[in-house]
């Protein structure tokens, strides 16, 4: 993930990275894409092979295909891209969309596999994409101020029309034709770079209430789309005692139901809409930043930044179903279809 700053330091995503049993480097790099027709169950992971030594976070476009299981499927070659590609999220006629939020571009796979031309909507570093009952979506974009990751090679690019500035932070709302229909300026935290926006996103169950997070920093945020307004926040983490990993937000995504899974660093937790918790999954080690919902609301799958580590986790139990080690410090982005 883009923020993960002062406990967690950057490096190259290198095609030497250790992989799990059965399966080989050749296999998460091969000479041309191999991406297979979507079908039900398959993950989806972007994992930008990053090879530039000047910039930490810059390197060849990629999106991983497992099965259910975690067994490689097919890669994804993107070439318009120049950063982490992450953000994927499938729109409501399953064509795959993913983002490069510093070459200010949206990248969009068709469910035969078919990998349409980037788009860029604005000059604007979008992270992530909701939409709505009304056929209308909403771009957010992933940063806001000025602030560069001073612990990091990568710089973020300034705005054209704003100079000083990486992002606004802002939500723009788009009608069916692509269109812009209007904007929201929404409360961020900022996270511990200081320039984050509403860096993950999800939709309520009511359809419109957005859920968001500013990546390492600890408030659960949510913005009335309907009526364009700031709503009180979900939850606050509480400051994390002495020698213990910060307490951080990352990822926020909901299940088929009112439930919440949001990965916290070193656990999986599940909350209600309500905020109450309902369960809590400890993971081995810290960095666990990405989640997405399996199936029938009944496992999810973890990713860790720092490992490159990817687990299918039961939400009955806890009990880790599958594995894969993809590479540490690239993983930026993971969804299943169903």
């Amino acid at each position: 993930m883009r923020a993960l700053r002062s406990v967690l330091v950057c490096a190259v995503c290198a095609g030497s990275a250790a992989v799990s049993e059965g399966q080989s480097i050749d296999e998460f790099a091969p000479a041309e894409s191999t991406l297979q027709p979507f079908a039900r169950g398959d993950v989806f992971i972007g994992a930008t092979l990053l090879n530039d030594p000047d910039d930490d976070h810059a390197g060849r476009g990629r999106i991983l295909q497992f099965d259910a299981d975690l067994n490689l499927r097919g890669v994804l070659w993107i070439e318009d891209t120049s950063h982490l590609v992450g953000g994927l999220t499938f729109g409501p006629d399953n064509t795959l969309w993913a983002f490069d939020s510093f070459a200010w571009l949206v990248v969009r796979v068709k469910p035969d596999g078919t990998l349409l031309p980037a788009k860029k909507f604005a000059d604007r570093p979008f992270g992530s994409v909701q939409f709505l009952d009304n056929g209308h979506f909403v771009l957010i974009e992933y940063l806001k101020g000025s602030a560069q990751p001073e612990q990091l090679t990568t710089r973020y690019p300034y705005l054209p029309d704003d100079p000083a500035s990486v992002g606004h932070g802002e939500i723009y709302e788009y009608d069916a034709g692509e269109n812009l229909v209007r904007k929201f300026m929404p409360e961020v935290h900022g996270g511990v770079s200081g320039s984050m926006g509403a860096t993950h996103t999800t939709l309520g169950s009511d359809g419109h209430t957005l859920v968001y997070t500013s990546e390492t920093g600890p408030r659960l945020m949510r913005f009335d789309l309907r009526a364009g307004a700031q709503l009180a926040d979900l939850m606050t983490l509480p400051e994390a005692p002495p020698g213990a990993p910060p307490a951080m937000m990352f990822d926020v995504e909901r299940l088929e139901d009112d439930r919440l899974v949001l990965p916290l660093g070193t656990r999986v937790t599940v909350l209600r809409e309500s905020g109450e918790e309902v369960a809590s999954f400890p993971l081995g080690g810290f960095g666990w930043a990405l989640v997405a919902p399996g199936l029938n609301g009944e496992t999810v799958y973890a990713a860790n930044w720092f490992t490159g580590d990817v687990v299918k986790l039961s939400l009955e139990d806890g009990d880790i179903l599958a594995r894969v080690t993809i590479a540490p410090k690239c993983l930026a982005g993971i969804v299943q279809f169903h």
